[in-house]
């Protein structure tokens, strides 16, 4: 008699759940998740972006509530450029994007920069750095340190955003511009050193590659009495 009860219950209580689904499918109020943007994103951003440093929120709206089109999944900002300005609280559509991010705006986000360095074909490895490569950045300076000349590291594990072909001559006065990505902090200094010093660029491993503190480079640290061994050791 009580699995008998027990089993009425349940078949009562699953024909109350049936009968509220069905209103609400008919009412159009069926709990769906889209993605919200929780802060502005302007025109121009990536979607790559966008998901990786979680722009959104998701928020379980009505049915009735939900645009057409509304993204209810990260994935499907790959590979995708916002075509409009979206601001917090607005739901992200498939409207509000297209195929295709922008190679210089889709790689930016927070304190990132562009800059257009002007390098020659040996100093900026013209012809071998790619866009998508990293580099390392050095400048150097000729009256620095006391009148003598200097060499410091800029920035480390830097993106390339644009690089030219390269013309295949060697020509230390035919200057083309790179394209990398830096902080703000380290764009600033570059800048200076490009136009008060020498940059050099040094092509990073595409895997697996690792950074040292590098200290100042001076003719006294390579060629002076304390310096002692290969350049190089320790």
């Amino acid at each position: 008699m009580a699995a008998a009860i027990a089993a009425a219950l349940a078949a009562g209580a699953l024909a109350v759940y049936l009968n509220h689904y069905k209103k609400d499918v008919r009412d159009g109020v069926l709990p769906t998740q889209v993605l919200i943007a929780d802060r502005l994103i302007p025109k121009g951003t990536s979607g790559d972006a966008i998901a990786s440093n979680r722009f959104f929120r998701p928020a379980t709206l009505a049915e009735d509530a939900v645009k057409s089109a509304a993204l209810t999944d990260a994935a499907a900002l790959t590979g995708k450029t916002a075509t409009r300005d979206i601001y917090p609280g607005q739901q992200l559509t498939s409207a509000d994007f297209q195929s295709g991010a922008d190679p210089l705006r889709g790689r930016l986000t927070g304190d990132e920069r562009a800059l257009a360095v002007p390098v020659d074909q040996a100093h900026g490895l013209i012809g071998s750095v790619r866009r998508g490569d990293f580099v390392d950045v050095y400048g150097s300076f000729s009256g620095g340190n006391a009148g003598r000349g200097v060499l410091r590291t800029i920035a480390q594990n830097v993106l390339v955003l644009k690089a030219p072909s390269g013309n295949g001559n060697n020509n230390t006065n035919n200057t083309q511009s790179v394209i990398l990505r830096l902080t703000d902090n380290q764009s600033t200094r570059l800048a200076y050193a490009a136009d008060n010093g020498k940059i050099w660029f040094a092509l990073r491993p595409p895997v697996g590659s690792e950074s040292s503190d590098l200290p100042a480079i001076t003719d006294q640290s390579v060629a002076g009495p304390q310096a002692s061994g290969p350049i190089g050791t320790p």
